[in-house]
């Protein structure tokens, strides 16, 4: 590990790829997090009640 660390810090303007990988992390976070919120619940119950029909649409009973 400390062969790779000692490399790193070798590179010029490795932060700067630090810097844009966290932005893209936090930006597709939000992202995701407000397309979330905005489905409607309608959806959102279909797709938490997906798991419980079989391929042909009918309720699978406990």
């Amino acid at each position: 590990m400390k062969l790779i660390s000692n490399l790193l810090e070798t590179i010029e303007g490795i932060q700067n790829w630090y810097i844009a990988g966290l932005l893209i992390f936090f930006f597709m976070f939000i992202l995701f997090v407000i397309r979330t919120l905005r489905r409607p619940k309608k959806e959102m119950e279909d797709i938490k009640n997906a798991i419980l029909e079989d391929d042909n649409g009918e309720v699978i009973k406990p």
